[in-house]
């Protein structure tokens, strides 16, 4: 092009918030040169001035309505291309929508918060429906002081996985804090707070209830469903919640061991086993994309190591299936990291 337009606009394929300034623009002199930037759903744009002609290096990031983060950065001349300082945006790595380092870390934040889910409400559901072995048991209190731990956590490690994924300035701490992803940390929070304060009732009743909330807010920061945003938000908090009681359901069997335990662990497996099947159908669709995108690749994974749990299950390897089923959550973090196949 022969002159510099006057704004810089990016359309995406959905509504998106911009992460800190969202759009910088910087000319071959370094400058960054966009102006505040403007939102609208899936449209950002931002004015741009510069009397500088050569290579310009556009950086954008953004966060979108289920809070993922994703970024990304291009370049365009005006007049004849030229070096800038800034060409090294282009070239960084990247696994799904985020940075190495915060594809890692977003995984080990899912990673920690399920099992910290799994440690905490699994363990207290075994108490409540096995009401000889009561939570104010000495070694279930330690699991779910555990859990505890890694629900608080897990939170300032979600927060460096955005950041990471992202930019670490304040600008975008704060854009990222006053988003959507930051209200539901908030809410995480609050939730672990809460059930530190009514563990000291007798009744786990409480505390299950928060463990209802804890999953519909881990479904409201999940991959949205296309046309059906509620229903995958409750599949996915369905899915947490069995997985979880399984989970958790079998620490605490492994230590106050109950016959009743087989019915009440194939019951979670099977309400996860459907709800995970309808999950990967609504996100997968096209069965090519099971081999040819990375979350198509890490779903079998999953699915093959939940199969090798199920048959620890079946010959009551049960330290075993515990080791397999934290594989299974490992699998789980990778996917909630990663964007499924559109």
């Amino acid at each position: 092009m022969s002159t510099l337009p006057p704004v810089i606009e990016l359309i995406f394929s959905e509504p998106v918030t911009p992460a800190g300034a969202g759009i910088k623009v910087y000319g071959p002199s370094s400058h960054q040169i966009a102006g505040p930037v403007i939102s609208r759903g899936a449209l950002l744009y931002a004015p741009m001035s510069s009397v500088d002609s050569g290579t310009f290096i556009v950086s954008w990031q953004v966060l979108a309505a289920d809070t993922h983060p994703s970024r990304g950065a291009f370049r365009f001349s005006v007049g004849h291309p030229s070096a800038n300082p800034y060409s090294s945006l282009l070239t960084g790595g990247e696994i799904g929508t985020a940075t190495p380092a915060g594809f890692v870390l977003q995984a080990l934040a899912r990673w920690v918060h399920f099992v910290g889910f799994a440690l905490v409400f699994g363990v207290v559901a075994y108490s409540a429906l096995n009401r000889d072995k009561q939570p104010g048991n000495r070694p279930l209190r330690r699991l779910v002081g555990a859990g505890l731990v890694l629900l608080i956590a897990a939170e300032p490690l979600a927060l460096l996985g955005q950041l990471a994924s992202l930019s670490f300035d304040a600008d975008t701490a704060i854009g990222v804090l006053a988003s959507g992803f930051g209200r539901l940390l908030g809410l995480r929070l609050a939730g672990a707070l809460l059930v530190w304060a009514l563990w000291s009732l007798e009744s786990p009743w409480p505390v299950l209830g928060v463990g209802v909330g804890v999953a519909l807010i881990d479904g409201a920061s999940a991959h949205a469903i296309p046309g059906l945003p509620l229903a995958g938000q409750a599949l996915v908090a369905i899915h947490v919640g069995a997985m979880g009681l399984w989970v958790g359901g079998l620490a605490a069997f492994l230590l106050v061991p109950d016959r009743r335990f087989g019915r009440y662990a194939a019951l979670c497996f099977a309400v996860a086993a459907i709800s995970g099947l309808l999950l990967a159908v609504a996100h997968v669709g096209l069965l090519q994309s099971l081999m040819t995108t990375a979350y198509g690749q890490v779903l079998i994974i999953k699915v093959l190591v939940v199969g090798a749990a199920l048959s620890m299950a079946l010959i009551r390897r049960r330290r075993l299936e515990l080791g397999v089923l934290l594989t299974v959550i490992a699998a789980a973090a990778a996917l909630a990291a990663l964007p499924p196949p559109r």
